[in-house]
């Protein structure tokens, strides 16, 4: 799957992930969370990799990664007999932001999921990460009904 968008003179190339974008996603990542997570991204590619539904995808501009999403898809969990999708990772370079591209992402990802089934996909944001909050409202992303719970281990 590849798609193509026009957005303020760029054109954003939207292609599968392949094992090349592994380090530019890390960079990516790291400018924004301030540190680097090489050993987290190999594994959620590996596990992409060896997923047959491909629904991780890069965003390009002049040739150059501008961006990810990594989702998995997931046929019944928690006891839902339902097709759903998380998106495990998303992130635009610093340069490329406001350029749509996360949108651009977005789109193909609904496009591909609409494909394989799926009904609805979900993620997990920090309640402080405003800016992340504000894009997935943007995208149609609403409060899910049901409650993430969390406990120390001790």
């Amino acid at each position: 799957m590849i798609s193509e968008t026009s957005a303020e003179n760029e054109t954003i190339l939207i292609r599968a992930l392949n094992e090349h974008d592994l380090e530019a996603i890390v960079d990516i990542d790291a400018a924004a969370s301030k540190r680097r997570r090489p050993q987290y991204f190999r594994s959620i590619f590996e596990r992409s990799a060896r997923s047959p539904m491909q629904v991780s995808l890069v965003a390009e501009i002049d040739g150059r990664v501008a961006g990810y999403l990594l989702a998995s898809v997931y046929y019944g969990e928690y006891g839902i007999a339902e097709p759903t999708a998380s998106i495990d990772a998303i992130g635009v370079r610093v340069d490329a932001r406001r350029q749509h591209v996360g949108h651009a992402l977005m789109e193909q990802l609904r496009s591909n999921l609409a494909a394989l089934g799926v009904t609805t996909f979900r993620t997990e944001v920090s309640w402080s990460n405003f800016e992340l909050l504000a894009f997935f409202r943007g995208e149609g992303f609403a409060p899910a009904p049901r409650l993430c719970l969390e406990r120390t281990v001790r």
